[in-house]
């Protein structure tokens, strides 16, 4: 996607521009707050002793080798104490998990169409995410006192690996006036559920 010379300087701004469709108008939009996110420290009741234990045990190991006089195995004998840095990387990223949103700053964009519910994240890549108001079914809203909180709209069910059915959802995540969005999806319901009686 190329942005050079275009009049608006938002990547993603401009993105949204070109998603919308002939007579699609946006009723609300957002970006998620860079926020740590207080409920991944939970994890940490698992993810501290997890990444202990794997830092002392590797680091065991490659006292143990170290010290022996053996050159037998020469390098391979530090294959057993190399076994431990994918336990030690697993707790890090564990530990890491309440962070992740400060990574994403400026990257995602959420929108509420008159027609639709759109995502945009912009990485390497532009992804688009959008779920037809068709398709939408029951919301649950979580909301802080200060107004910032995320929704989960029902898109629909699914089968897992193990065959057994679930629900598929589209989330709107750790947005400010959180009650604004879950207001214009009720909105854009509302018109199509309205078009549906009149057609």
């Amino acid at each position: 996607m190329d942005f050079a010379g275009h009049p608006y300087s938002d990547p993603l701004e401009i993105a949204l521009r070109r998603e919308l469709q002939t007579g699609e108008e946006v009723l609300w939009k957002a970006r998620p707050l860079n926020r740590i996110r207080a409920s991944g420290f939970a994890l940490y009741v698992f993810a501290v002793p997890w990444t202990a234990f794997a830092l002392f045990w590797t680091a065991m190991a490659f006292a143990g080798v170290s010290g022996s006089d053996s050159t037998d195995a020469g390098v391979l004998r530090f294959a057993f104490p190399l076994f431990g840095l994918p336990f030690i990387l697993v707790g890090l990223g564990m530990m890491s998990a309440p962070f992740l949103p400060l990574l994403e700053a400026g990257k995602v964009l959420y929108a509420v169409t008159n027609r639709r519910l759109i995502k945009l994240r912009l990485g390497r890549r532009l992804v688009t995410t959008s779920v037809r108001a068709s398709k939408l079914g029951s919301i649950k809203r979580s909301e802080g006192r200060d107004g910032v909180g995320s929704l989960k709209i029902a898109t629909g069910a699914s089968k897992d690996g193990d065959g057994d059915r679930q629900v598929d959802y589209f989330e709107i995540d750790a947005v400010p006036r959180v009650m604004d969005a879950e207001s214009s999806i009720r909105e854009m319901l509302r018109a199509f559920e309205s078009l549906s009686v009149s057609s």
